[in-house]
C-alpha cells in the first residue's frame, strides 16, 4: 500500500540536507514500527521516496514523501508523530491508489517572504508577473550569467509583513530566497530571506491549471463507501 505523509521541515531541520533528510526519515520509520517495503536487488532499501528538495534554509508546511507499508493510513500519523523528529512533525496521510509521483508532478510552489518597505512599491512588485521578460543574475559555481525567469513567476502579492510568492518549482526550479532579493534590489526595498516560508505545493491539472498538492492526492484516493 502507498501512503504519501505530508509533513513539516522547520526549526533546527531546516538546515538538514536532502539526502540526510532520508536517513531521518527511514530511523524514524524504524521507531515507530512500522513494517516498510524494501527494494529487490543485491542492495535492497526502504521503499521512501522524498518530494522535491527544499533549499538549506527554507521552512515549509508543505512538504511531501511517499513509502510503500502495510501500516494503515488511519494509524500513520499518530504513531509516526510520537517518534517524529523535531521540526518533522507530520500533518496529514494520504492513501493514493496508485503512485503520484509527487517529485515529478509537482510543478510550482507557494513562498511567504518577510520584507521591510515593498508596500511603497505594491504595484510594480506585483506587476512583475505581466512582464514578458526578466533577465535575472544567477551564480553557479563561482561564475554569474543572466537567466530569463519571466516564465517562472505564477504570481505576486505584496502584504503589509509580507510578499507571497507563486514560482516554478519541481524539474525547473526558481528560488524564493534568491528571487526575493532580486526584486529587493531592482525595486528598493529590504527582502528578509532568513524568514522564508513554504506553504503550497501545485501540480498541472486536467485543465491546465495548478492544482494544490493535497486536492489532487485527495482525488486519487478511493472514494468513500456508503454506510
Amino acid at each position: 500500500m502507498i501512503l504519501v505523509l505530508k509533513h513539516y521541515k522547520r526549526g533546527p531541520m531546516i538546515y538538514v540536507s536532502h539526502i540526510d533528510l532520508l536517513r531521518h526519515f527511514t530511523r524514524t520509520f524504524r521507531r515507530a514500527g512500522f513494517k516498510i517495503d524494501f527494494s529487490n536487488g543485491f542492495n535492497p532499501h526502504m521503499l521512501v521516496n522524498l518530494g522535491t528538495p527544499l533549499p538549506i534554509g527554507i521552512s515549509s508546511s508543505s512538504e511531501y514523501l511517499t513509502v510503500s507499508t502495510d501500516t494503515p493510513k488511519e494509524e500513520f500519523l499518530e504513531r509516526y508523530n510520537a517518534v517524529a523528529p523535531q521540526g518533522l512533525e507530520g500533518i496529514a496521510v494520504f492513501a493514493p491508489t496508485r503512485n503520484p509521483n509527487v517529485a515529478g508532478r509537482t510543478v510550482a510552489a507557494d513562498y511567504s517572504v518577510k520584507h521591510l518597505g515593498a508596500e511603497q512599491v505594491r504595484r510594480e512588485v506585483e506587476g512583475v508577473v505581466n512582464l514578458l521578460s526578466l533577465m535575472m543574475p544567477v551564480t553557479k559555481k563561482g561564475e554569474t550569467a543572466m537567466k530569463e525567469v519571466a516564465s517562472l513567476v505564477n504570481g505576486i502579492r505584496v502584504y503589509p509583513n509580507s510578499i507571497n510568492l507563486c514560482l516554478a518549482a519541481g524539474n525547473t526550479t526558481l528560488r524564493p530566497d534568491k528571487f526575493a532579493l532580486f526584486l529587493a534590489e531592482r525595486y528598493g526595498f529590504e527582502a528578509q530571506v532568513t524568514d522564508t516560508w513554504k506553504y503550497e505545493q501545485y501540480v498541472r491539472g486536467e485543465n491546465g491549471a495548478l492544482l494544490e498538492m493535497d486536492e489532487y492526492l485527495t482525488s486519487l484516493e478511493e472514494p468513500p463507501t456508503d454506510a
